[in-house]
């Protein structure tokens, strides 16, 4: 780990504001501290190499929402457009699923214009999408996946968005495991990790053995009867850091 990223300042890193207060980002691609790799009109999403720090609020620990929100980006990434996952299904930021174009509208979805300032100089600027052309936009991408939609969600949007998908996860999780506020913030990561990627109610059914470990508090089984078989092991860790996270009492 480089001081940049122990020291949590100097170039790369950057402060958001947000509805959940500031959060501090650092992109390891990045040494001029631009806006984490969403400079220009790409809106890519910010990069691989980006630690996110989420500070605490009443709602929530940071230490541990800034651990499942990086957690999660690494495994699903970080899209600021729609995209359709592996599955087909139209999905935005970090593995947020759209199911509906009313779900696309609730969000605040911007459109980059670029404004003519005269003598050479322009400036791009951001402005809102009504909900109107959001269901359009997403309505046309459902029937052709050549039509990527040219509305995005900013960097702290897609943030935001992860963070209330963590919390949603985490109600699911209290009620299939009752001692789940005294596991390690590592048992945590990995929980929500499962619980996110293939849905509270296929936890609940599709691993008996899993659970019932867990609520023993059988650790080593737990790992073992965590690997998901839809994941391609080869190409990814995600099953592997799992396991080692639900081994972690940290």
């Amino acid at each position: 780990m480089s001081s940049v990223e122990t020291s949590n300042q100097g170039p790369g890193w950057n402060d958001h504001d947000t509805p959940y207060g500031t959060i501090h980002s650092y992109d390891g691609n990045n040494s001029s501290g631009g806006s984490g790799g969403n400079s220009g009109n790409d809106h890519d999403g910010i990069g691989d190499k980006t630690k996110i720090d989420i500070p605490t609020t009443k709602e929530y620990n940071g230490v541990l929402m800034s651990m499942c929100v990086n957690n999660l980006k690494k495994h699903e990434g970080f899209k600021n457009k729609m995209y359709k996952d592996t599955g087909g299904n139209i999905t935005v930021g970090i593995g947020h699923l759209l199911a509906s174009a009313d779900m696309a509208a609730a969000l605040p979805f911007k459109k980059t214009a670029t404004i003519n300032q005269g003598h050479g100089n322009a400036e791009d600027i951001d402005r809102d999408v009504s909900a109107g052309d959001i269901k359009a936009a997403f309505n046309k991408f459902a029937s052709d996946s050549n039509s990527v939609p040219n509305i995005h969600l900013t960097n702290d949007a897609v943030i935001s968005e992860c963070i209330k998908d963590v919390q949603v996860t985490e109600t699911g999780l209290r009620s299939l495991y009752s001692g789940y506020d005294t596991f390690s913030n590592d048992r945590k990561t990995a929980l929500i990790d499962m619980g996110f990627n293939i849905g509270i109610p296929k936890l609940k059914s599709n691993f008996p053995n899993f659970n019932a470990a867990v609520n023993r508090g059988d650790w080593s089984t737990a790992a073992v009867e965590s690997h998901r078989t839809g994941l391609d092991d080869s190409r990814n860790t995600r099953n592997k850091d799992t396991h080692d996270q639900l081994l972690s009492d940290k």
